[in-house]
């Protein structure tokens, strides 16, 4: 089957999940072959304010990149925020073709309440029930507790997200960093899969307050 019309039959399950689920959950499909286009079905996209056509998040963009999903078939239960600081608990299914190669990603994103634990456990259900194979789910993203995606709407706006979650590890601003560490912050950037979109090295030059041609050099640094 194309990986067009493969992904096409996740549609329902978005529509499903949802209605189960409730007006405070979240329910995307990715089409990774167009990061910055990826969304091709959404319910509820209000709590972030994505809508058909936006792009893959920051999260999804290092997912991919790094190929995650070559061992395991999800990553569960992580911490998400919108853009107006709104937290929501998270789960990634990684939809794959017959060659084991990714081609989408199915995200339940459900807003934190009193009553998402329970909400929560239905997710997580639903989300084992989609684990067909001996791969298991990722449960554990990160070390602590914390953020690790941010759901934006516009590529701009990712774009910003990865490159302040990489600066915002260094204890110092910009303008005092040294080469180095600029290389390292490009590099991480590169590894994280946020040069698949188109102007982020513009984007990442302005804000190393160096040029487009430094930021090149730096990506072919050893």
């Amino acid at each position: 089957m194309q990986p067009k019309k493969l992904l096409e039959t996740y549609i329902p399950l978005v529509n499903f999940i949802a209605d189960i689920i409730g007006p405070h959950c979240e329910v995307l499909l990715h089409d990774v072959a167009d990061v910055q286009n990826s969304v091709i079905a959404i319910r509820n996209g209000y709590m972030s304010g994505r809508q058909l056509g936006c792009p893959l998040t920051d999260f999804g963009l290092e997912l991919l990149e790094k190929k995650a999903y070559l061992n395991q078939n999800a990553v569960v239960n992580y911490l998400s925020r919108t853009a107006s600081g709104e937290k929501l608990r998270s789960s990634t299914y990684f939809i794959k073709d017959e060659n084991n190669e990714l081609i989408g990603m199915l995200c339940v994103n459900i807003l934190l309440s009193p009553d998402s634990t329970v909400v929560k456990n239905l997710a997580d259900k639903l989300m084992n029930a989609l684990l067909v194979n001996n791969l298991p789910a990722n449960s554990a993203v990160a070390e602590e507790e914390k953020v690790v995606e941010s759901l934006q709407s516009s590529i701009e706006n990712v774009v910003d997200s990865a490159i302040e979650k990489i600066i915002g590890q260094y204890d110092m601003p910009v303008e005092r960093m040294s080469s180095d560490e600029k290389i390292a912050i490009v590099q991480n950037l590169n590894a994280n899969g946020i040069f698949k979109i188109k102007g982020a090295i513009t984007k990442v030059a302005s804000t190393l307050q160096t040029s487009e041609s430094t930021i090149y050099r730096y990506l072919s640094s050893k």
